[in-house]
Formats: C-alpha cells, sequence, structure tokens
C-alpha cells in the first residue's frame, strides 16, 4: 500500500509540472531575459486618491505595488476613484442601530505612460461590516477598523488583476 501511494505522488507531481503551471508573481525566462510580473507592478505610480478612504486604499496599494518606494521611472500610472457609503442596519424599535456597513468601490485605470493611453481598467467592490456599542470610541475603532479592512480588500484584488494583466501581455 505505501508503494502504491508514493507512486501517486509521483505521478501528481510529474502531472503538475507538465500541465503548464506558472507561478504568477514569478520570473520567467525566455531567450536570456527575465520578465517578471512584480517588476512591471513596481513600475506602477499611484496617483493620489480623494478623502481619508482614499488614503488608506492608496497606501495599501503602495504596500502590495511599490513595496520598495515609489517607482524613480515610472513605466505606468494607476488612477482610482472611490465611492464610499456607510449605512446602519438592525434598526431597533427605538431607532437605533446596532450594525453598520461600510462599502467601497473603486474604479480603476491603468495608464501606459510612454504613449498616454489606458491599457487596463477595472471596477473592485468591497463591504466590510461592524457593530455598534454603547461606546462612542468602541464605535469609531470599529468604524475605523471596517475601513481600513476594505481599503485592504479593494488593493489585494486591484494587485490580482493587475497581476493577471501583466502576466497575459507578457505571454503566459
Amino acid at each position: 500500500m505505501p508503494r502504491s501511494l508514493t507512486a501517486l505522488a509521483v505521478l501528481l507531481v510529474l502531472t503538475l509540472g507538465a500541465c503548464g503551471f506558472q507561478p504568477v508573481y514569478g520570473t520567467r525566462s525566455a531567450g536570456g531575459t527575465s520578465s517578471s510580473v512584480t517588476v512591471d507592478l513596481a513600475a506602477i505610480k499611484i496617483s493620489p486618491i480623494a478623502d481619508r478612504g482614499g488614503q488608506l486604499l492608496r497606501n495599501s496599494l503602495q504596500d502590495k505595488l511599490t513595496p520598495r518606494g515609489v517607482p524613480a521611472r515610472a513605466r505606468y500610472r494607476l488612477d482610482v476613484s472611490l465611492t464610499e457609503n456607510r449605512s446602519d442596519l438592525v434598526i431597533l424599535k427605538d431607532s437605533t442601530s446596532t450594525f453598520s456597513k461600510v462599502r467601497f468601490v473603486a474604479d480603476f485605470t491603468l495608464v501606459d505612460l510612454t504613449n498616454g493611453q489606458p491599457v487596463n481598467s477595472g471596477r473592485a467592490e468591497s463591504t466590510t461590516t461592524f457593530n455598534r456599542v454603547d461606546s462612542d470610541f468602541a464605535i469609531l475603532a470599529a468604524e475605523k477598523d471596517a475601513r481600513r479592512r476594505a481599503a485592504d480588500e479593494i488593493g489585494e484584488d486591484i494587485r490580482l488583476r493587475l497581476g493577471l494583466y501583466f502576466n497575459r501581455i507578457r505571454g503566459s
């Protein structure tokens, strides 16, 4: 029985290697030159985004796309417009709320700076929730955390979409 399990494991590993699987953020060699989605992502300059929610999203994008800082020679510019809504849910008989949600909707456009043309665009959305309690401070802290979580989720979604775009144009 152990021999058959070992043979099955070896077969699975060989099959995975033969299926064309490639890591999205890995480095690929083609004709002696290296191309990497990570290098492409690091060449993006992120435009300022309005309001506090926009600051949170921009910081999240900078951490995810350009963790080594603003690129010296950016090849792309990422423009993002953000809409934020907060609504109270679970309204009690005394007209108080015990639950709220924060919804972020971000429209983004990636612009190639060599010709000024948009090369990719999309929309990312995130909805997070928080409890409303008797303490005003606790409500403010919970809402701040919900906004940060929404910005992080959108930042990750945009990073993944841009990574897939760069992977696709590099000839996966």
